[in-house]
């Protein structure tokens, strides 16, 4: 059994957690068991009410002199109605004695059905109505004979489904933020106490005089130290010399948080700006929607380099907390425009929060880490990243169904000004030297990078169709489709879920697989091919955007983002000079990630035209085939790369 399990820490944490799920899932279930309750009454007032409309009609016709058994059109009759209800399953009309016309079941069937005993009745059913074979069946009379209209009683489950899968998204939520919390909490108040105490006790072995500083501890380690220092001499100041530093494991929190209050409005986010564009005269709303979905990245790429200028002036916790609250007011703005320029306007103002909370978080890394851990450092911010990926579509589109868009959004700007409190406790006080600072894109950076074809190959071919493809696709052009087709807001959100969920889960495994055999550009164009097969196939698949196809392809673009990511930086790193690598600033990876922005940002300003010429299938294949080109060409170029020494290659 793996070590860790035996760990207080993992333990602690494990129960409580599953305690948490544990009572999430029980209030889940009791509210499931009341919904049965509502439902039934809900379809029954449904089915009469469109029985009623049938009645009239027929009834009409016999006024007009038609006799029953000679009408025609009740064919018609009954498609209009299932086409406004398509739980449905017949309509039938009688004289009294035989069945005359029946649509959706044969009339032996019907009869068989009618004349068959009736469920127990539930509450709510009218005295007309009854529960037979599996359907609600509701009869009104005609002027002469009766009408039967029948509605599948499985049509109850799929609410009771979908609130049970709301909850399901709810409690996944509660316990990843319950856990970050209480990882921070025990990290804080155990953890770092009691490595201060080791740390002591390892000065006192060696000889040296050692003062057990103990910040935020619990009353028992601090009750530890305290004979601690008794018994060897040390005193106890209760204190470090940063009294306010906060361990490297907050910046999960911190980058979850800000993150997650963007990702709420990732589900719905075209259909809102496009309904908006829509009432605004003289726009394409298809381009206009596009524009308001790419210019988000396009303008957190502006914003990053001027947030780096800010940072030496600023800090860390003043920078993150001033980026929270222009995410505030970006984000509650949005929930409250009222027309496209104002949308458009607060969209920018969001994205230059969301850039300069990303580079203090970045810069909070770099302080806290060196040489040795850095990258332990930027897995703890990317994990907290992913996380927020996971849960932010999924959590905002049960919020958007629930409660409305322009509501989620003002949600939104509730958690990004709680952020902006947390980083204000977990930020403040750390020293910094002058040198731990992230570095801004400067053109000294573009001159470098752009002398260096071999990173203009990796741009071109690999880095931008890949981003383009992430945000044309998955972000514009899967939600407009779904929401399109009927789907719910909190079905897209749990679609978009799966792509963080395979990012999280595969990304370290390949990894490992790519550090193992060495063929970065091999595993690059993989990872294109991956992503942009499945949705070349979309035009030529029948129904290719039902359930378990938009999962496919969901999941293959997360698979293929998860390889080409980790290996893209381990070759721009590479393609760095050895001093830059050193000093921990790589120019042409700074100017790499500068430029993916700005192509994600041309993503959904290229499917949205695309969409309106080509419908969003053909423009999902459209860019399907704009990635395999690319890949194909990047393959094609980088052939000789693995054979040739680095300094030779143009």
């Amino acid at each position: 059994m793996p070590r860790r399990f035996f760990d207080p820490m993992f333990q602690g944490l494990a129960i409580a957690t599953l305690a948490l799920a544990a009572a999430l899932a029980c209030v889940s279930w009791l509210t499931m068991a009341s919904s049965t309750q509502l439902l039934l009454p809900e379809l029954a007032r449904t089915a009469l009410a469109e029985a009623d409309q049938g009645r009239a009609k027929i009834d009409a016709a016999v006024e007009l002199g038609i006799p029953v058994d000679r009408m025609v059109g009740v064919d018609w009759l009954f498609d209009s109605l299932k086409e406004r209800d398509p739980d449905i399953a017949f309509l039938a009309v009688t004289d009294g004695k035989k069945v005359l016309f029946s649509e959706g079941m044969t009339g032996d069937a019907l009869e068989r059905l009618l004349d068959g005993p009736a469920e127990p009745s539930s509450d709510g059913l009218a005295p007309s109505q009854s529960l037979r074979g599996g359907h609600l069946v509701t009869e009104l009379p005609l002027r002469t004979g009766s009408i039967y209209l029948g509605h599948n009683s499985d049509a109850l489950f799929k609410p009771l489904f979908d609130n049970l899968v709301d909850a399901g998204v709810i409690v996944l939520v509660s316990c990843l933020l319950a856990f970050e919390v209480m990882l921070l909490v025990v990290v804080l108040n155990v953890v770092e106490p009691a490595r201060a105490v080791a740390r002591a006790l390892r000065l006192v072995a060696s000889g040296e005089a050692a003062t057990l500083a103990i910040p935020r501890a619990s009353g028992w380690i601090r009750s530890l130290a305290s004979r601690l220092a008794g018994l060897l001499g040390a005193p106890s100041t209760g204190s470090d010399a940063s009294p306010r530093s906060a361990p490297l494991v907050s910046i999960r929190l911190l980058a979850f948080l800000f993150v997650f209050a963007e990702e709420l409005g990732r589900s719905f986010m075209p259909i809102y700006a496009g309904e908006i564009a829509a009432s605004t005269s003289g726009l394409d709303a298809n381009f206009a929607t596009g524009v308001v979905v790419g210019l988000h990245m396009s303008v957190v790429a502006l914003a990053m380099p001027f947030a780096t200028l800010l940072y030496t002036r600023l800090g860390k916790a003043r920078l993150y907390a001033a980026g929270a609250v222009i995410a505030t007011i970006g984000l509650g703005g949005t929930g409250l425009a009222g027309s496209y320029w104002e949308l458009l306007a607060w969209r920018a103002v969001s994205a230059i929060g969301y850039g300069t909370t990303y580079i203090a978080c970045q810069g909070f890394v770099i302080e806290k880490t060196n040489s040795t851990n850095r990258a332990s450092g930027s897995a703890m911010m990317v994990g907290g990243i992913t996380l927020a990926d996971i849960c932010g579509p999924a959590f905002g589109g049960v919020l958007a169904e629930r409660f409305g868009q322009n509501e989620t959004f003002v949600f939104a700007a509730l958690v990004a000004a709680l952020s902006a409190v947390v980083a204000a406790w977990l930020m403040a006080g750390s020293r910094r030297s002058p040198d731990e600072r992230p570095r801004s894109v400067t053109l000294g950076d573009f001159a470098v990078a752009l002398a260096n074809r071999r990173l203009a190959v990796q741009m071109i071919f690999a880095a931008i169709p890949a981003k383009l493809l992430l945000t044309g696709f998955l972000y514009y052009l899967l939600p407009v489709t779904l929401i399109g087709n009927g789907w719910r807001e909190a079905d897209v959100g749990r679609i978009l879920m799966v792509y963080g969920v395979v990012v999280l889960l595969g990304g370290p495994w390949l990894g490992r697989l790519t550090d193992r055999r060495q063929n970065h550009a091999a595993v690059v164009t993989l990872g294109l091919f991956l992503s942009a097969l499945p949705l070349l196939a979309a035009p030529i698949v029948p129904q290719a955007l039902t359930l378990p196809a938009a999962i496919l392809m969901v999941a293959a673009l997360g698979s293929g983002q998860a390889m080409s990511i980790s290996a893209q930086t381990s070759m721009v790193v590479d393609m760095a000079s050895e001093a830059d690598v050193r000093q921990g600033h790589a120019p042409e990876l700074t100017v790499m990630r500068f430029v993916e922005r700005f192509g994600g940002g041309l993503g959904p300003m290229i499917a949205a035209p695309l969409s309106a010429s080509l419908g969003s299938v053909g423009a999902i294949a459209v860019l399907g085939l704009y990635a395999c080109l690319s890949a194909l060409a990047y393959a094609g170029l980088t052939a000789r790369w693995r054979v040739m020494p680095k300094e030779i290659v143009p």
